[in-house]
């Protein structure tokens, strides 16, 4: 409610018949048992499924964040994956598993150690112990590629991109040795990226916004 509280009021103030007392918050707490990193079937539980549209929460590995969760999106035969924040997740390949679309995190640690040494010849303890920690609890865009085979995805859109990349030789070096895992199939995410999944068909549509 706080968090919405700005925006709630300018929707009252500006749309007929919207009164503040009209637009409740209403919590609902996702609940999944079990664990990210179990051998069992998927650790998983549908938080919505209403008009044709099944959204499903599932745990993911972000230790130590717990619980972290990534999300799977099913209508009309069509389906997406989110992975949140993870280190490589067996559950999560279970839970994408023959998703049309996985947009999946990753982190290029061999990019990360380059800036963590640099942090440490400067004596900049904070930002190199934090540079290493982070290393622990996100995917790499190989591992990244390695989940999307296992899960049998038809696209991999690869996101929350770090360290950021502004030119091409920076998103060749994040990329490094995907096309080996990988060879289609994968793509870069970036800003204004437009994926339209048609139903009543198999393709994927990736264009930019206008």
């Amino acid at each position: 409610m706080e968090a919405y509280a700005l925006d709630r009021g300018y929707r009252a103030a500006g749309v007929a018949g919207l009164l503040p007392q009209s637009w409740p918050m209403e919590p609902h707490a996702v609940g999944i048992t079990g664990s990210a990193r179990s051998t069992g079937s998927a650790d998983a539980t549908v938080v919505l499924n209403r008009n044709g549209l099944t959204i499903t929460a599932f745990t993911v590995d972000h230790a130590p964040v717990a619980p972290a969760y990534g999300y799977r999106f099913d209508y009309k035969g069509r389906s997406v994956v989110i992975s949140g924040d993870t280190a490589k997740s067996s559950n999560l390949i279970r839970a994408a598993g023959g998703a049309d679309l996985l947009i999946h995190e990753a982190l290029a640690k061999h990019m990360i150690r380059i800036i963590q040494q640099v942090a440490e010849a400067q004596h900049d303890i904070q930002v190199a112990e934090t540079l290493g920690s982070i290393q622990r609890y996100h995917t790499t865009p190989v591992e990244a590629a390695e989940v999307a085979n296992q899960a049998h995805v038809r696209l991999l859109v690869i996101s929350h991109v770090a360290p950021p990349q502004f030119n091409f030789l920076g998103r060749w070096a994040f990329m490094r040795g995907v096309s080996e895992t990988r060879s289609r199939g994968v793509q870069l995410g970036c800003d204004g990226m437009l994926i339209m999944l048609p139903v009543g068909s198999n393709e994927i549509r990736v264009n930019g916004l206008d």
